[in-house]
């Protein structure tokens, strides 16, 4: 059975976590896919997620296992033995961990384990399921039926299982048949933490592309603050069958007084509105007028010539005395008149003339700062930055142009540029939010922690501002605890 990937991989927009550290695994010819979300301190949790793919793809080449379940068991605790030991032996690794979600594929048979809270999910024939359940103190508490429906979820996500924090570890595994037009998704919460399972459904549902389908995630997280690291593999079996989605089940409805299939649903739309990857706060929204706020301008009519007095009726008309200097009198003003009209002429063609050459220029800037981000969403920085040199080129002080090119920057590595455009950003337009943030993590790159607390002071400011006075255009959820 032929099987197509599509693969995201992502740092995120928060400024506090400036290294990516989650991996993944992806070896089609063995079936082989995993997600990997590092924990600790430093560069400790990019070790431990790095790590663990390493350890197990070596292990699954060179152990051998009487079927897939015992074989991937087998490699998920050998990872865990690698990383618990090299955390004891290694202070600066003191902390490390990292969970796991695994998909092994063999022939029709497909394996799935994990450790944590990433996740592996299923689309098939549209009905979505959520095929693991994230190891939180809520979860277990809910599956031995200690909570009834609906309080699980206000305990709190801290996971309480990952690869590296005992010498031992419980691996939860399950297996299941599949077959052709099966779709899985394996992913850190740093994508499910902004998606509902109804929204990463649709997006599973309405791809025949599974790299389309991943990008689709990673471009409507970073919309939404994409406040982690944030990894996700489409896993397609055989050929795509675009559907609807039918029912979704979130792996927990056994445990709710064995409640069926749950109808999907649309969720709620957002009270901001999801501009793309475009920076939020840039975006202004418009809102229809209430009758309250509406002003009501009474208009009356001039009076009707009618109602004018008639020349007959006039007080100082024109007499035979006075009719001749009169008669300069409205030369004089017919020739005032006259050249006013030709001056009015010309500076109504001389405005004309320079409003046209700023409607070109405008929409000249548009045409190049939408090239700029539709080639930023495709990872091609180069582009981005080549693109935006020709605003700045007209408009220096444009601030979207200055922050879009930081943003090619920073993912460039190029942090001083970077930080340099943030500057000028915030120098162009003070008050916009996202561009502290981005100065921050510039800042934060390049070790000058104290600046990037500055700016992150002026972010948080901004954004209360923002939030008593209009509904938030970037919504960056509070960093986990675990």
């Amino acid at each position: 059975m032929e099987i197509k990937v599509g693969i995201v991989s992502d740092r995120g927009l928060n400024p506090r976590r400036p290294i990516n550290q989650d991996s993944f695994l992806a070896v089609p010819q063995h079936g082989l896919f995993a997600v990997f979300d590092g924990v600790g301190g430093q560069k400790a949790g990019e070790v431990a997620s790095r790590m663990a793919a390493e350890t197990i793809e070596e292990a699954l080449e060179n152990i051998s296992a009487e079927s897939s379940y015992e074989l991937i068991n087998r490699a998920i605790k050998f990872a865990n033995r690698d990383i618990y030991e090299t955390a004891e032996s290694e202070p600066e690794y003191r902390t490390m961990a990292t969970t796991v979600a695994l998909l092994h594929l063999d022939q029709q048979r497909a394996t799935i384990a994990h450790v944590g809270d990433s996740r592996v999910y299923r689309f098939d024939d549209g009905y979505f399921y959520r095929e693991t359940i994230d190891h939180t103190d809520s979860n277990d508490d809910l599956r031995q039926g200690l909570l009834p429906e609906g309080r699980g979820e206000k305990k709190g996500n801290v996971i309480n299982r990952a690869l590296g924090v005992e010498a031992e570890v419980e691996v939860e595994l399950k297996t299941l048949t599949v077959r052709e037009g099966s779709r899985f998704l394996l992913c850190s919460d740093g994508i499910y933490r902004h998606m509902p399972d109804e929204e990463i459904a649709r997006v599973l549902a309405q791809s025949k592309d599974p790299q389309q389908a991943a990008d689709e995630l990673k471009r409507t997280v970073l919309a939404r603050g994409a406040d982690d690291n944030l990894t996700a593999i489409i896993v397609q079996l055989g050929r795509a069958r675009v559907s609807s989605v039918i029912a979704i089940d979130d792996g927990l409805s056994a445990y709710r007084e064995q409640q069926p299939l749950r109808a999907a649903t649309t969720p709620r739309a957002s009270a901001a509105p999801q501009p793309g990857n475009a920076p939020a706060n840039l975006v202004k929204a418009t809102t229809a007028a209430s009758p309250k706020n509406r002003i009501e301008v009474d208009f009356a009519p001039p009076t009707a010539p009618s109602a004018w007095p008639e020349p007959h009726e006039a007080k100082n008309s024109f007499d035979e005395p006075t009719a001749k200097p009169r008669m300069w009198l409205w030369a004089v003003l017919f020739l005032v008149g006259f050249v006013g009209a030709f001056y009015l002429g010309l500076r109504v063609a001389e405005w004309r003339t320079r409003t046209n050459t700023d409607t070109a220029t405008m929409s000249e800037t548009a045409k190049q700062l939408k090239a700029a981000k539709d080639a930023f969403d495709k990872g091609d920085y180069a582009m981005t930055a080549s693109t935006l040199g020709g605003v700045l080129g007209r408009e220096p002080q444009n601030a979207e142009a200055r922050y879009w090119l930081g943003r090619a920057q920073m993912e460039q590595g190029d942090y001083a540029k970077a930080r340099e455009n943030f500057d000028e950003a915030i120098k162009a337009q003070p008050k916009i939010a996202d561009f502290y943030l981005y100065a921050a993590a510039a800042q934060k790159a390049l070790g000058n922690k104290s600046k990037a607390d500055e700016m992150l002071e002026h972010y948080v400011e901004l954004r209360k501002v923002q939030q008593l006075t209009q509904p938030p255009t970037m919504q960056v959820a509070p960093t986990r605890n675990r």
